[in-house]
């Protein structure tokens, strides 16, 4: 995968991530991302690398309301599943 294919689909998943957690309350990104900091020293852009801290993460913050939230994110990211690695990403995800 080239790197500017790879810089896209990062964006893209950090785009829906952010837009999901923003658009439900802004202080739920927040929360998110001192989590991930603390627990994994990652970032948003990091999780489309490493999708089960995202997950962990939710499920530490939000029990299983985090579903609701991998929903969201799957929803944004609905026009891209002819994307074999975007696929992987949900999947891993939503396990």
């Amino acid at each position: 995968m080239a790197y500017d294919d790879l810089a896209i689909k990062k964006n893209l998943v950090s785009l829906a991530i952010g837009k999901t957690l923003i658009d439900i309350d802004a202080r739920r990104y927040a929360e998110v991302t001192k989590l991930l900091d603390e627990k994994y020293n990652t970032t948003i852009s990091d999780c489309y690398e490493h999708p089960i801290h995202l997950r962990e993460t939710l499920k530490e913050l939000y029990g299983s309301s985090y579903k609701f939230l991998v929903e969201s994110i799957k929803e944004k990211l609905a026009d891209f599943p002819d994307h074999l690695e975007i696929t992987k990403f949900l999947d891993a995800l939503s396990a």
